[in-house]
């Protein structure tokens, strides 16, 4: 699903962060930062794929370090990432979570252990896999106070190795993305949590640096630049709350291995199978119900064509199947089941079944905001 349209954003921020990283003066530094934050959001509009949590997560850091001074940038982005913590774990307590990923993850746990001394019925083992939830939510809420922060730290970069052990090659084997972004999480937590800043006990003499006037610049403009990306701050770390509802998208709400979310699962007639490019028909299931339908496996599609999972929300991958429909000619070959966010206490969730082109897209028009996407 590459777009060549991409490789221009994807280059400027390499560049930028060469700047951002390299660059002695600090108006270099902040265009660097400046030029990751724009090449980022540029990816972002062009493809909605590109809106991996990472991505986001630094895209927001960027803005933080091109406005902001020393002592902002670190309370600033100190709330932004105890936030995903927050709501990873709230998206936990879920009853998908608990019957799926969460038993995943305990399976694969008790296997790495050698096993348990005795046998978990299913209701011990559903109300277990709460404990992942549970030690996430406590470690995340402990980072928002000083006497609890370092003891977070410990737990988290313990629950982050964790993580790597459970879903690396040696367990469920998820993508190269999910483990480097552990990775970034521990040294993050240890340097942003843990490491006291040699600043810090000059912090009050900058309270106001951030209208201080920059070396030939404007310093009221960064003022208002720095007030603007505070502002979109406090929207990132509150509209989560509007995910359930559909107001809010699953991985900017940070719904994290929280298998919850909405979805499109796309099914193409055996009847055309010889028609469609060879990168669809390589990721077609197999038709197990004899019907003459097969689903096209759009987690393993993004894996194999982009290394990072499927973006988790029914309005982009409707667009996908939108977008297969215009590449090859297909109508009534092709079906959609479109499905809401599972409820939270029983799991079921809203389905719209929808048959050809027409149907489909009569259903795009429905979601207030879509995406172009390509499947080569």
């Amino acid at each position: 699903m590459a777009n060549d349209v991409l490789l221009l954003p994807s280059v400027t921020l390499l560049v930028g962060l060469i700047i951002a990283i390299a660059a002695s003066k600090e108006k270099q530094v902040r265009l660097g930062w400046m030029m990751v934050a724009g090449s980022l959001l540029t990816s972002f509009l062009v493809d909605q794929h590109r809106l991996q949590p990472w991505a986001y997560q630094s895209f927001f850091y960027a803005l933080i370090f091109c406005t902001m001074n020393s002592s902002s940038t670190r309370k600033w982005i100190m709330l932004l990432a105890a936030s995903v913590y927050v709501y990873s774990a709230a998206g936990k307590f879920d009853f998908q979570f608990q019957h799926t990923v969460g038993q995943d993850l305990l399976g694969v746990l008790t296997e790495l252990l050698g096993g348990l001394p005795f046998d978990l019925d299913a209701d011990t083992a559903t109300r277990m896999t709460l404990l992942f939830p549970t030690v996430e939510l406590l470690a995340g809420l402990g980072l928002y106070l000083p006497r609890t922060r370092r003891l977070s730290v410990i737990v988290l970069i313990l629950m982050h190795v964790s993580l790597l052990i459970l879903l690396g090659p040696w367990g469920l084997n998820h993508s190269r993305g999910v483990l480097l972004w552990n990775l970034m999480l521990i040294a993050q937590a240890y340097l942003l949590f843990w490491v006291r800043p040699a600043i810090q006990s000059k912090a009050t003499e900058s309270e106001d640096a951030d209208h201080a006037t920059l070396p030939n610049g404007p310093g009221p403009i960064l003022s208002r630049a720095a007030l603007f990306v505070k502002l979109l701050i406090l929207l990132a770390i509150f509209c989560p709350f509007l995910e359930r509802s559909g107001y809010w998208d699953h991985w900017t709400s940070w719904s994290l291995y929280s298998p919850h979310t909405s979805r499109a699962e796309i099914e193409l007639h055996r009847s055309v199978s010889g028609k469609l490019d060879s990168e669809l028909t390589a990721f077609l299931e197999d038709d197990e119900d004899r019907d003459g339908w097969q689903r096209l496996s759009l987690e393993s599609l993004s894996l194999s064509s982009r290394f990072v999972p499927i973006y988790p929300q029914a309005r982009y991958q409707l667009a996908i199947a939108n977008q297969i429909c215009s590449a090859n000619g297909l109508d009534s070959e092709i079906r959609v089941k479109l499905k809401g966010v599972a409820d939270r206490w029983t799991g079921k969730r809203s389905e719209r079944r929808l048959i050809g082109e027409q149907q489909i897209q009569d259903a795009c028009k429905d979601f207030w905001l879509n995406t172009g996407v390509t499947t080569n």
